[in-house]
């Protein structure tokens, strides 16, 4: 079905079924159930709007202290054509504890946007998560924003060299739940959605590891009497399939050999006595559809059961069809009449009550982009210029029209991950089901029989839920917990004080301290929550919220909202640099030759990493909080501390300044609350730090006195770390204590600070251009990518061109393009060439 056409099928028919169909064409039977059935879950889509994004990155692996460079686009989740809905985009890098270490937010220009994130050299090796997401598009579900996994080595020269290793459990009960953790997850998934005793029923597996990638396995199939009924053997990616009729009243459970050749039985999902089967199969250009009953005491079932198909909102149907017996109700639903992506078949019985649900997938051969890269030569020189030709059209060979992004790098750096996900494999599948997908690009890269039959193991085993019938049904709109933004927004939720319910009609002030001042007040809603928008914002805000109860109490936190949460499965551990890949070898190297150069000739970069804390003096009278505790910036101590926590005396009064006046020698403190003004031994006002994060004297002045655990005050050498000549003061608040009782982390019952980031302007990818008239050329310090163009346009003959230069180095380099056509077809293209280094 064309874009076009299945577009207007779904907003104004609300019946994505063809007049000329005869497949698909309604029977005056079906009035009363599907059609109503259709415009309800068209209805729904409508209002939910939902949205999709996807990242091009310039390539797969990193190294510490490197650059990520990326291409997002932010799409309708139905039609794939570029959105412009939200004007707001968040890209989070997330390290393997889950923490998120660098982050962008972006402004979108009908749908497309481009950045980069730097790897701090400072990180420790892993594999991180990066993430894309919009927040509208966070009413779909947290688990469908995008997401992926990317391993960093360790390049940088002054960086950790290797990845932090979890400290192992000491306790019994530790152990016991490590090795819980690590046993192997085995699932079984029944074809349809349940077992049904006496039906004959498709049984699907999925073999994982703890972290989510696949083992491969084999196993038997055992009832109650321990009999082998069947054997079985993974496929691909840990998963594969057996056939079973269940028995009345039996159990069932697989003996599974796991990889090490130890053994383990896993339990079989329990048969019900009577209900619905809902078996597919792939014939040629057709999906084959059987159902079939199995009631009570062999009772006959209650009526007719209907069929009804969707890809993304567009819906189709065939007539009813009666159950009698044993006979099952069959349809043949051509592939051809639907857009590529994931088929959702819904089973329902004659009350209109869905008894199951099975997904397929339509591959996109007819529909995709055929995107070509020609290089004006095979080969090139060192310090050689470069021209890309890049030609899009479609299936039958027209130009296309399309938006791209073009990276080009080491061909072995693609090699490491010849499977990982494209644009096609994102928007078609990936981003329309639930937890890891391993290896997406492995089914659209080479598509045959064999690829399809994986595939569809693997709709088997995962879950896709962008929208629940009971919802549907119901008639109940799609719950809308957050907003598009159209600008920089802040968003959270109050809440008692130990997390436990939400607070309604809390009154909220806000107030920004930087890079303008601006103060204001809300109400939270029924379900706690708040939003503030429209305020200014440069390069970072600073925002100070305090919340108070309808009745004035202030015993409440304020949860700003941090981003989608985190999927709880641990992620994998990187293998040493020793035993990674020649091509990871590679890369380390040279991104380490390039950063020490860099190192070299700007030292003030690594200034204060390499300050010497023994050089600072220690006049402290006594320590309350930690040398290593992680509310130190740079992990500085040695100050004067006064303790607020152990002393009654400090824990009243309305102002911790004024707390502090006439107790540090050197500290003058003068005015009046909440216009105070700081000084340290005459020389300006010093640097504030709350809780490890660099403050303004505004938030200072309205902390109250018992909300602070301690305050540190650095003179002289000892505030030397910090940089500046005024000293600084660092308060340790009680909340933000690592062993404070609550899990939450707001700085005081009542208050939270936010640094929220401005709109990042993205660099250009820096691309020298060598001339022969140079006789001191400028220094490449491109490591692995040669070239990077976030956005690329083909003019009316489907074509753009792309110019750039080979660095030193020699080797087989790999242009890779990726975007999307004016409909919302994803296309992808590569080609290679090699160039001789000096």
């Amino acid at each position: 079905m064309p874009v076009a056409r299945a577009k207007k099928i779904l907003l104004l028919t609300t019946l994505a079924v063809a007049a000329g169909l005869s497949a698909f064409r309604l029977r005056p039977t079906d009035d009363s159930l599907l059609p109503r059935v259709a415009r309800q879950l068209t209805d729904y889509l409508l209002a939910a709007r939902q949205e999709k994004a996807y990242l091009h990155l310039d390539r797969p692996v990193y190294g510490t202290g490197e650059t990520i460079w990326f291409s997002a686009y932010i799409v309708d989740a139905a039609q794939h054509q570029l959105d412009s809905l939200s004007q707001v985009l968040h890209v989070d890098l997330l390290s393997p504890e889950k923490r998120v270490v660098a982050r962008r937010t972006l402004r979108l220009k009908g749908g497309r946007s481009s950045g980069d994130l730097l790897i701090a050299d400072t990180l420790a090796p892993g594999t991180y998560v990066l993430r894309a997401y919009t927040n509208w598009m966070r009413n779909a579900g947290d688990e469908f924003v995008y997401s992926r996994r990317l391993s960093i080595w360790p390049a940088s020269p002054v960086g950790p060299q290797e990845a932090a290793v979890p400290n192992a459990p000491t306790t019994p009960a530790g152990k016991a739940r490590a090795a819980a953790a690590a046993r192997p997850d085995v699932q079984f998934f029944a074809e349809g959605g349940d077992l049904i005793e006496g039906l004959p029923a498709v049984v699907a597996f999925k073999a994982m590891d703890a972290s989510g990638r696949s083992l491969s396995v084999r196993g038997q199939l055992l009832n109650a009497q321990n009999t082998v009924l069947t054997t079985f053997a993974s496929r691909h990616a840990g998963m594969g399939r057996f056939s079973l009729v269940p028995g009345a009243s039996q159990r069932y459970r697989a003996r599974v050999t796991l990889p090490d050749g130890s053994t383990a039985d896993y339990p079989l999902p329990a048969a019900q006595p009577s209900g619905y089967s809902l078996h597919v199969v792939e014939s040629g250009e057709n999906f084959l559809v059987e159902a079939r009953y199995r009631g009570p005491a062999g009772a006959a079932a209650p009526g007719p059961v209907q069929l009804l198909t969707q890809v993304r909102g567009v819906v189709a149907y065939p007539g009813p069809r009666p159950l009698v017996g044993d006979v099952p109700a069959a349809w043949r639903m051509p592939k051809k009449n639907y857009p590529a992506g994931i088929v959702h078949f819904t089973l329902f019985d004659a009350a209109g009550t869905p008894q199951a649900e099975r997904l397929a997938f339509v591959p996109d051969e007819a529909a995709g982009l055929r995107v070509s890269i020609t290089p004006d030569q095979p080969s090139y020189g060192a310090h050689a210029p470069v021209q890309l030709t890049v030609r899009v059209a479609d299936a039958a060979g027209q130009p296309v029209a399309a938006t791209l992004s073009v990276g080009v790098n080491d061909a072995a750096l693609g090699a490491l991950d010849p499977n990982a996900e494209t644009i096609a494999s994102n928007l078609l599948l990936t981003s329309d089901l639930t937890g890891y997908v391993e290896s997406p690009g492995y089914y659209f890269r080479t598509p045959s029989a064999t690829t399809a039959q994986h595939l569809d193991d693997l709709l088997l085993t995962q879950g896709w839920r962008r929208f629940v019938w009971k919802t549907v049904l119901a008639g109940q709109a799609p719950p809308v917990r957050f907003n598009p933004e159209q600008e920089l927004s802040l968003v959270g939720q109050v809440v008692s004080e130990h997390g436990q319910r939400p607070i309604p009609n809390s009154q909220i002030t806000f107030l920004q301290t930087r890079p303008a001042k601006n103060v204001t007040t809300a109400t939270t809603g029924a379900d706690g929550r708040f939003a503030f928008s429209g305020f200014p914002v440069g390069d970072t805000a600073v925002i100070t919220l305090q919340g108070r109860r309808s009745q004035g109490g202030s015993n409440v936190l304020i949860m700003p909202d941090a981003g989608p949460v985190p999927a709880a499965q641990p992620l994998p551990t990187l293998p040493p640099l020793s035993a990674a890949p020649a091509a990871v070898s590679t890369l380390v190297r040279r991104s380490r030759q390039v950063q020490a150069a860099e190192l070299d000739l700007h030292p003030e970069r690594a200034m204060m990493r390499n300050i010497n804390l023994a050089n600072v003096a220690v006049t402290a009278k006594r320590q309350t909080v930690p040398a290593d505790d992680p509310r130190r910036l740079y992990g500085a101590s040695g100050g004067t501390v006064i303790d607020f926590a152990n002393d009654p005396a400090m824990q009243n009064g309305a102002n911790v300044l004024q707390k502090l006046q006439g107790r540090v020698a050197g500290l003058t403190i003068s005015g009046n609350p909440p216009n105070m003004t700081v000084q340290i031994r005459g020389a300006g006002s010093p640097q504030f730090i709350l809780d490890g994060q660099r403050v303004d004297l505004d938030i200072i002045n309205n902390l109250s006195p018992n909300d602070i655990e301690s305050v540190e005050v650095f003179k002289g050498a000892e505030a030397a770390i910090f940089g500046g000549s005024g000293g600084a003061i660092a308060i340790y608040t009680k909340r933000a204590d690592p062993k404070y009782r609550s899990t939450d982390k707001a700085l005081a019952p009542g208050i939270a600070t936010v640094k929220l980031p401005g709109f990042y302007p993205a660099r250009e990818f820096y691309s020298p251009r060598y001339s022969s008239l140079l006789t001191n050329p400028p220094a490449d310090t491109r490591i692995s990518t040669l070239y990077w163009n976030p956005e690329l346009r083909t003019n009316a003959k489907g074509e753009a061109e792309v110019h750039f230069f080979t660095a030193d180095g020699g080797g087989t380099f790999e242009a890779v393009a990726e975007g999307l056509g004016r409909g919302g077809q994803p296309g992808r293209g590569s080609n290679t060439f090699t160039v001789k280094g000096k």
